[in-house]
């Protein structure tokens, strides 16, 4: 990981001001606009297979999910981050696995970013602007024994705040998740 204190962490489609907090969801509020923040640190990489011929979805996401949760383990933790870097770590494989499934993505460009007082961002990209449902998934409550609990839900239940935005280009979008070190304890 470099280290850059001047740069801006900015994702795609980022708002120039500051906007408020929006909805509260129960747990966590949901921001109505990306992070736009000074970061301590960063790292940027992509995940997937170069050649996704003779893969279904759900095995091209098993295994960029699977890396990019051994991955940013690592990252976050030759950082020295002081939160639950397994949580962080299972957070980022939930968006990446999420992008795969949903976002019409194989290669899925992902940035880790220290911000704030040691808090983590999770920014990971995806081909479809759009984000049907954002606000009832991040909702979402288990009523019994599913079998698989829709991504967001995960990840928000390790402690997420999220959001997203599209890419200004309307190419795709991106999503954040913020992990404070508080949170995760």
């Amino acid at each position: 990981m470099h280290s850059s204190p001047s740069k801006a962490v900015r994702s795609v489609g980022a708002e120039k001001e500051p906007q408020p907090t929006g909805a509260n969801t129960g747990l966590h509020a949901v921001l109505l606009r990306p992070i736009v923040d000074a970061a301590t640190w960063e790292w940027s990489t992509t995940f997937g297979l170069e050649d996704s011929s003779g893969w279904t979805t759900h095995q091209l996401a098993g295994i960029a999910a699977s890396s990019a949760r051994i991955q940013s383990r690592s990252r976050l933790t030759v950082a020295h981050w002081p939160g639950d870097v397994e949580l962080a770590s299972r957070v980022v494989a939930v968006l990446v696995d999420n992008a795969v499934r949903h976002g019409g993505i194989v290669r899925v460009p992902v940035r880790l970013a220290e911000i704030r007082t040691r808090e983590v961002l999770i920014e990971v990209s995806d081909l479809v602007p759009q984000f049907p449902a954002f606000t009832e998934v991040l909702g979402w409550e288990p009523t019994g024994p599913e079998r698989r609990r829709p991504g967001l839900w995960q990840a928000r239940s390790f402690g997420a705040a999220l959001t997203y935005a599209a890419n200004e280009d309307g190419s795709g979008k991106t999503v954040q998740a913020v992990l404070t070190p508080e949170a995760m304890a």
